[in-house]
């Protein structure tokens, strides 16, 4: 089913803005690479992260997410485990690292709000559900979900968390709620 180009345009205008703004008051106030930043925030929604894992939900060579943690680790944001039965080094977050966090997912908050304060709440409500229909029906598998939700404050996104559902398929034991 082919559809209109102006839609689809318009759409990835969308897109395109929100993501510049929610990227730019990051930059601006955190000033950390975005990696590091959806790092935290992943290593945060996650019972059980490991740098490889970490590599493949950020797109990151090893060796570069290897680099990511030294930082946040030095700055005393993450803490690496022992290693696994499968010799992965897991991942934690600290205190401190559990307060930026909470900050980085504030900032995208408040961008968003501001961004989207033109739509009625009917009108966000509206947008909310589309929104969920594309990313859940976008997600293939376990990395796709956790690609997509890499900055998303899993505590606020309730019972209609498209990861979630999308995820439903997966193996009880890989699940992450």
């Amino acid at each position: 089913m082919s559809r209109p180009l102006d839609s689809l345009n318009q759409i990835s205008a969308f897109a395109w803005r929100l993501d510049q703004l929610i990227s730019s008051a990051l930059r601006e106030r955190f000033n950390r690479p975005l990696s590091e930043l959806a790092a935290l925030v992943s290593i945060q929604n996650c019972q059980t992260f490991n740098i490889g894992w970490l590599a493949n939900v950020l797109e990151l060579t090893h060796s570069a997410a290897v680099r990511l943690v030294d930082r946040l680790e030095a700055d005393v944001l993450v803490e690496r485990l022992p290693k696994d039965q499968k010799k992965q080094v897991g991942l934690r977050i600290t205190a401190k690292g559990r307060d930026m966090a909470a900050g980085i997912l504030q900032v995208r908050q408040d961008t968003a709000s501001s961004f989207l304060s033109v739509l009625s709440p009917d009108q966000l409500s509206t947008l909310a559900d589309l929104s969920r229909e594309v990313i859940a029906g976008n997600v293939k598998n376990e990395l796709d979900s956790y690609q997509v939700c890499a900055l998303c404050d899993e505590s606020n996104c309730g019972s209609l968390c498209p990861r979630v559902e999308a995820s439903s398929c997966l193996p009880e034991n890989l699940r992450q709620r």
